[in-house]
């Protein structure tokens, strides 16, 4: 098993890695927490490969690894994480900390491992998982063992960690470590503060307590732990589109570090619709707060970006979902404001405008004509995911907003929608 010098201060992501290149690549982890640490240990024992943050507090610390390597005349290869200066000599670099596809791959690589050795890995029928990743989960996903064999928890189960306290290891079956280890990661991954995090981590993290809210949600209802996963979201939602004036780098951004559809359409309705809602003429602080919420609501009970992409009746009809899905798509506004109604303190009207974001009142299907009963609010979320539609169409070639907007106004002629049209010129991409 390959020694691999992991240096890296925050705990959280420590244990996203720990659990990931164990699993995945089969790696012996030994961690320093900084600069001093990561070259005592480098001095103490011979090591196969080192990942690094690439600096740590004013620490430049992949500098500082690199040049004890140099001095030595080692080859050890050298990956680093995060966003600092690079030293020649590394291996590999990934500005993005948590694209962990990215790190286990960079891992593999500069260890000479493949990918079909990775799948080929034996592996032993009672996967053992360290007990302290269930600390960060209620509802496990796949039965939980102990060592003798005795189920302790069955997935979905609320787990009752006093069965478990004074064993080092839990178990699950071999066929399920993948789920358990990914459980487990998107837990930590929502454990993260973005203060913790650099542009592009705090993107990816979005990106995935948002399909993580989604799927507790849907599972588990409101909740105190699902509530406070919303809150968390929403605020880190709105401070990405209050860091990026212009939605053309924020887009540039999600592309970059792999954001699904389904965020990406859910980020850029937010930042459309609070632009629409800032530059008209009824607009307050009260309906910011309000389009915002129904913006990262509104697709909530969606589970994929293949359905996040359908958009009309043709659309979900020539889909090649399976039955169980196109039903969820048609249905999709209907059960998102059916659990926005639940929702503690949610703005007065909210359900109502997601109920309607595709034009039909009871919240199923797809309408073709947008009716005078809609609020005005509602006018302005239809506009703003139309116009998102079409921004995400062409976000990998040049994006022409004057010609967006045009086609904007052929879809909606009707006054009321051409006032609200009318904001939009004044985009910036």
């Amino acid at each position: 098993m390959a020694l691999t010098l992991l240096v890296e201060n925050n705990p959280k992501m420590i244990e996203i890695y720990l659990i990931n290149l164990a699993t995945y690549v089969g790696l012996e982890v030994i961690v320093a927490k900084n600069k001093t640490e990561g070259l005592s240990l480098l001095a103490g024992q011979p090591i196969d490969l080192i990942i690094c943050r690439a600096k740590i507090g004013s620490d430049e610390v992949a500098l500082a690894i690199g040049e004890a390597l140099t001095s030595k005349a080692l080859s050890t290869p050298l990956f680093i994480i995060g966003h600092g200066l690079y030293p020649a000599m590394a291996h590999g670099t990934l500005p993005n900390g948590l694209d962990l596809r990215g790190v286990i791959k960079g891992a593999a690589s500069a260890l000479g491992i493949t990918a079909q050795q990775m799948v080929d890995k034996k592996v032993e029928d009672d996967f053992p998982v360290p007990a302290r990743y269930f600390e960060w989960i209620n509802y496990p996903v796949c039965d939980l063992f102990s060592k003798d064999g005795k189920r302790l928890c069955a997935a979905l189960e609320k787990l009752d960690r006093s069965l478990w306290k004074t064993d080092y290891f839990l178990y699950v079956s071999k066929l399920d470590r993948l789920k358990i280890v990914d459980q487990v990661t998107a837990e930590l991954v929502g454990r993260l503060e973005d203060k913790e995090l650099n542009p592009d981590e705090s993107i990816q993290a979005g990106t995935s307590n948002y399909g993580l809210l989604s799927h507790k949600l849907m599972s588990l209802g409101l909740n105190e732990e699902t509530i406070a996963l919303a809150q968390k979201s929403m605020v880190s939602l709105r401070r990405h589109v209050k860091a990026y004036p212009k939605l053309g780098h924020l887009l540039q951004r999600m592309l970059n570090n792999q954001a699904g559809y389904l965020y990406r359409h859910t980020q850029v309705v937010t930042y459309i619709s609070l632009h629409i809602v800032r530059n008209i003429d009824w607009g307050t602080p009260e309906q910011e707060d309000k389009i915002a919420f129904i913006s990262f609501f509104h697709d909530i009970a969606l589970e994929t970006d293949s359905q996040a992409v359908v958009q009309s009746k043709e659309e979900l009809r020539t889909s090649k979902m399976p039955i169980r899905e196109k039903t969820l798509v048609e249905k999709h506004a209907q059960v998102a404001a059916e659990l926005v109604h639940k929702y503690p303190h949610a703005p007065m009207g909210a359900d109502q405008i997601i109920r309607q974001h595709h034009g039909m009142l009871n919240g199923i299907g797809f309408s073709d004509h947008f009716g005078a009963n809609l609020s005005p609010m509602a006018i302005v979320f239809v506009v703003a995911e139309e116009f998102t539609r079409l921004i995400l169409n062409k976000e990998h070639g040049p994006i022409n907003g004057k010609e967006l907007v045009r086609e904007l106004r052929e879809t909606f002629p009707t006054s009321r929608f051409q006032k609200i049209i009318d904001s939009l010129e004044q985009v910036a991409f």
